[in-house]
């Protein structure tokens, strides 16, 4: 009973400190769209900085101070076995469902990768603690950040519509070179393998200040671009996205943790960040490559309110 209390209480405490200003945020940006006025000019902009700036700041910030484990392999293995999987499953659907070309592109992005870092670190600590955070990080930074750095550039490349340069070819130089210049993959071996002590200290205050802006900033976009109502074609795909990202995706980690016998912090932290909702910088990048805008705009927008939900639940069922 007393156990059943405090995660009550940690329920409240999620929803006044965490979910209360990303519902407020996302509304803004929601209400913005019709008194901003150029709202693509100001989403571009913000774009930039989340990519340029904020998210390369939090690698900085968080990576160093890990402290490096065998265990770091597993939520990392779990991301990546995920993208298989979530991959396959989407091309069967839109097969058989005969999804469009851009709606396919979109689901592939979006079911494979998770907003498990913006979203997911402030829910991690709202529920749990640091040890759990520092697997989070890891299934965030070596699972969905090279997996959108790598798989995501290929999808965007190969997707884009045929009026883009270079739509439908895999251009491989192309395609290394923006992974390659990618600022959080450069943040990533920065963070991992130069020697930054010094240059950490004294940058501490700005990279703190830019990581923070990073939430608002990516919600405001989302609900500058979010489209509330549904188009009768993006029914079935937009539910059966949401079903594999954050109900199959879950269920499958638990499924492989149990059967190889991990228990803990890591099995908390690698079932959690699997359940989160669709990552939202791939779909702002798909969104600029002209990849189905309307459909990610909403999807991206209804898996984060659906997580105010869903999340919550899970995390009790981790606790129990």
């Amino acid at each position: 009973m007393l156990r059943l209390t405090a995660i009550a209480i940690r329920l409240l405490k999620l929803e006044v400190q965490i979910i209360l200003p990303i519902v407020g945020l996302f509304l803004l940006g929601f209400f913005a769209r019709r008194l901003v006025p150029e709202p693509a000019g100001l989403v571009k902009w913000l774009n930039n900085f989340i990519l340029y700036l904020a998210m390369p700041s939090l690698i900085l910030l968080k990576v160093p101070v890990l402290a490096l484990s065998a265990d770091m392999i597993i939520p990392v293995s779990v991301a990546w076995a995920w993208l298989l999987v979530g991959s396959a499953m989407v091309i069967a659907l839109s097969r058989l469902l005969g999804w469009p070309r851009s709606t396919e592109g979109a689901m592939l992005l979006l079911v494979t990768l998770g907003n498990t870092s913006f979203l997911g670190y402030p829910m991690v600590l709202a529920f749990f603690d640091d040890k759990v955070l520092a697997y989070a990080i890891f299934f965030d930074q070596l699972g969905g950040f090279l997996i959108l750095s790598t798989f995501g550039m290929v999808v965007i490349a190969v997707y884009s519509p045929l009026d883009t340069p270079g739509a439908g070819k895999i251009q491989l130089l192309e395609i290394a070179k923006k992974v390659f210049t990618f600022p959080p993959l450069i943040a990533l071996a920065l963070a991992l393998f130069a020697p930054l002590d010094s240059l950490l200290v004294w940058a501490n205050s700005a990279l703190e200040l830019s990581s923070k802006l990073l939430m608002p900033a990516a919600l405001f976009v989302l609900g500058v671009q979010f489209q509330p109502k549904l188009l009768p074609e993006h029914k079935v795909p937009l539910a059966a996205a949401i079903t594999l990202k954050m109900v199959v995706a879950p269920i499958l980690a638990l499924l492989i943790l149990l059967s190889f016998g991990i228990t803990g912090d890591v099995r908390t932290a690698t079932i959690f960040e699997a359940a989160m909702p669709s990552m939202i910088t791939p779909g702002l990048m798909a969104i600029h490559a002209g990849i189905a805008p309307r459909f990610i705009a909403t999807l991206l927008g209804y898996s984060t309110v659906f997580a105010f939900v869903s999340l919550p639940l899970i995390a009790w069922l981790l606790h129990l």
